[in-house]
């Protein structure tokens, strides 16, 4: 394998600067947090998945509070260009999610923080509340044609299990939010 960068040349903190096991205990360890804490990959579903095991942590009696943090950072051309290949990049940079123009996505970079904790916490300390979250649940699509492709039977039947779980009624929906990749495979 071709490295692009001269390894022994390699800072002593690489190791705990730039791991991704490290994100999330860098995170901890700076603010002096406690309880658990871990590095959540899995693609386009990260945030959520960390979300999803921050709710479970605090409704278990693990945790009273946690953080669920998601970022996404450009640190290699390697990776657009890999994605470019597999025709999931936008030739025109527009990602029309759920559209008949889509032709992929545009990439970004970002962080986004969510700090969660029981309802009745967040009053009694007198904390903005954004949103309440009743329920979360994750699953796995399987196998399915290919393994970028999603299964609609899998996410409509995890919608469906998460709002019974948190005895919620669909018609009282008013927001949804959804993950679209400006594809036609992608966005069933």
């Amino acid at each position: 394998t071709l490295q692009n960068k001269d390894l022994q040349a390699m800072c002593k903190f690489s190791a705990t600067g730039t791991s991704m096991n490290m994100q999330s205990n860098r995170v901890s360890w700076f603010f002096n947090l406690n309880g658990p804490s871990a590095t959540v990959d899995t693609a386009c579903s990260s945030s959520l998945m960390a979300v999803d095991l921050t709710c479970q942590s605090i409704w278990s009696g693990d945790s009273k509070m946690g953080m669920a943090i998601g970022s996404n950072t450009i640190l290699a051309l390697e990776t657009g260009l890999i994605l470019d290949n597999l025709g999931l990049m936008s030739p025109d940079s527009r990602c029309y999610s759920f559209d008949s123009r889509g032709n992929g996505y545009a990439r970004g970079e970002g962080v986004g923080v969510l700090v969660i904790k029981p309802v009745e916490d967040a009053l009694r300390d007198g904390d903005t509340i954004r949103a309440v979250i009743r329920s979360s649940a994750s699953n796995q699509d399987g196998r399915t044609p290919g393994i970028t492709l999603p299964s609609i039977e899998m996410q409509e039947t995890l919608i469906r299990d998460t709002y019974r779980k948190g005895g919620l009624d669909m018609s009282e929906t008013r927001y949804f939010e959804a993950h679209g990749t400006g594809t036609q495979l992608g966005d069933p």
